[in-house]
């Protein structure tokens, strides 16, 4: 290297001293000084208390009626009587719709005609056995007629008692889809009632709560609508739960009367509190 270097001053006319300090002057390493980097510091976590095992979480809570009926039309007729409209009150017992029935009362007094007549000849023949003047064929043979003839007096009246529709319990008219005087076909859903003094509450909570609730386990449930809270009880808790989601459903009853909740109403159960 330095023969080489001596050489090449030589032709571009530099003193060889001076190529040879320049060769021989050791070259700066580069900077490899490296930076330490801080650890990043970690946020300070707040202590967290333990969670309560003995809480279930605040479900989500619909209002019911378990007692209510779909009431559709008996015969196929024209209504004559169709008292209620949506919301009123009823009590057991009552006119819900009565169907205009002329024909059907017809036949059910005909019918009690053709009876009357019948038993008549029976009695007839049972005097007549009593005197010794009787024939068995004849014997028979009115009692065939007169058991046939009760029979279709109580078919007419069957019929006849289709005509009015009466109410299965004490309660409220939910909705009504017909009118007065509309002719409908037998099974034509008419009006929806149900019983608004027991109503109950259902929700649907974790299958894990189940270890907390049992039959009689008070909770407090808030009505969104009224803004009230109202105390309760566990009723009964279905007897499934449902594999996919891990709920299952449970239902309350409220331990007083509350006039001024209505099917439908939402809110939230209060567990524990």
């Amino acid at each position: 290297m330095r023969i080489y270097s001596f050489i090449s001053a030589l032709l571009l006319g530099l003193a060889p001293g001076t190529v040879l300090a320049q060769a021989a002057r050791p070259v700066a390493p580069a900077d490899m000084t490296l930076t330490a980097t801080a650890p990043a510091q970690q946020p300070d976590l707040a202590p967290t208390s333990e969670p309560d095992s003995t809480a279930v979480h605040a479900p989500s809570v619909q209002v019911t009626a378990p007692v209510s009926a779909q009431i559709s039309a008996s015969m196929s007729g024209q209504l004559e009587k169709f008292p209620l409209r949506d919301g009123d009150h009823f009590h057991k017992g009552d006119v819900l719709a009565e169907f205009r029935c002329g024909q059907q009362k017809a036949t059910l007094a005909h019918a009690h005609a053709e009876y009357i007549k019948r038993r008549g000849l029976l009695d007839v023949q049972n005097k007549m056995k009593a005197l010794g003047q009787w024939s068995v064929s004849d014997l028979r043979s009115a009692a065939a007629d007169e058991q046939a003839a009760n029979a279709d007096l109580e078919m007419a009246g069957a019929v006849v008692a289709q005509c009015k529709v009466e109410a299965p319990f004490d309660g409220r008219v939910s909705n009504t889809t017909v009118h007065n005087y509309q002719y409908l076909s037998a099974g034509t859903p008419m009006l929806e009632i149900l019983d608004d003094t027991s109503l109950e509450l259902s929700m649907i909570v974790s299958s894990m709560e189940l270890r907390h609730l049992q039959p009689g386990t008070p909770f407090k449930v808030h009505i969104l609508e009224t803004d009230a809270t109202y105390p309760a009880t566990v009723s009964r808790i279905s007897g499934k739960v449902d594999p996919v989601s891990k709920t299952i459903k449970v239902y309350g009853k409220l331990t007083h009367p509350a006039p001024d909740l209505l099917p439908g109403m939402t809110g939230e159960a209060q567990f524990g509190q």
